[in-house]
């Protein structure tokens, strides 16, 4: 990265990767190692996460198509 900024060129710069989502890691800090949630409870709210995205996603596309 040194050297790109040095030279000017930015070949081969990869730029890092963006942070985990805080839902993401709360997700995975709840999901056992063979995929089952730790509890009923964790279960019930990462369905209400993964509801909640969706609506997000069908918002923005209507959003978009009426652009």
């Amino acid at each position: 990265m040194e050297e790109a900024t040095q030279s000017g060129s930015t070949e081969g710069v990869i730029d890092p990767p963006s942070p985990i989502r805080q839902h993401v890691k709360w997700k995975m800090a709840h999901t056992k190692k063979t995929g089952l949630m730790t509890s009923e409870a964790a279960k019930e709210i990462a369905n209400k996460i993964v509801s909640h995205f969706q609506l997000r996603i069908v918002i923005i596309f209507v959003y978009s198509m009426n652009d």
